[in-house]
């Protein structure tokens, strides 16, 4: 990766460069405030979200994938799919896939699921969470979905900023839905 990184280094597109280092910049600066105000903020400053909100902005703005061509995240097809029976033909050719998928994502999800467990004196049921995992598979296999399995960052955000119940997860699945369903195009100009 290095050696592939240094050998195209002179193509290097200056203006994507320099929004990538100002997103980062301002996620250190954030993350930093976050912590050093822990206990005088009533809430983290949601500095993920500003970034975004800011890059959308300035590259909508600023017309940065046409004068500088800088990538950005394009068209976004609004609403959800109707549901469809999977396409079961393809099954051979994924198996082995589908497997390995099914083994990580498992593992991630009760990894997690432990982590938490122990960090806040509660214990889990593995068989839940396979049986948890396998419906909300199968029903979004009806929808095209991609595997469901934990976030490992939206669940670390979600508990270092107190979120203990299903309503956290509701919230922020509906937040999900809102940018599919209705203001998804506003994030089109969005710099990748």
């Amino acid at each position: 990766s290095i050696a592939a990184v240094l050998s195209k280094i002179t193509t290097t597109n200056i203006a994507a460069l320099i929004v990538g280092l100002t997103c980062i910049v301002l996620l250190l600066i954030g993350k930093e405030i976050n912590l050093r105000f822990k206990k005088k903020l009533p809430v983290p400053i949601p500095m993920e979200i500003i970034v975004v909100i800011i890059g959308t902005g300035v590259s909508a703005g600023m017309n940065l994938s046409e004068s500088y061509r800088v990538d950005v995240v394009g068209n976004i097809p609004q609403g959800l799919r109707a549901p469809a029976v999977p396409e079961i033909q393809l099954i051979p050719a994924i198996f082995v896939d589908a497997i390995a998928i099914a083994i990580v994502g498992f593992s991630m999800a009760v990894s997690m699921a432990k982590i938490f467990a122990l960090k806040h004196g509660y214990t889990i049921d593995g068989n839940q969470e396979l049986i948890a995992l396998g419906i909300c598979n199968s029903v979004g296999s009806f929808f095209q979905s991609f595997s469901i399995t934990c976030s490992m960052s939206r669940s670390l955000v979600q508990e270092s900023t107190g979120g203990k119940t299903q309503i956290a997860g509701a919230l922020s699945s509906v937040m999900v839905l809102l940018v599919i369903v209705a203001i998804g195009y506003l994030f089109e100009p969005l710099p990748q």
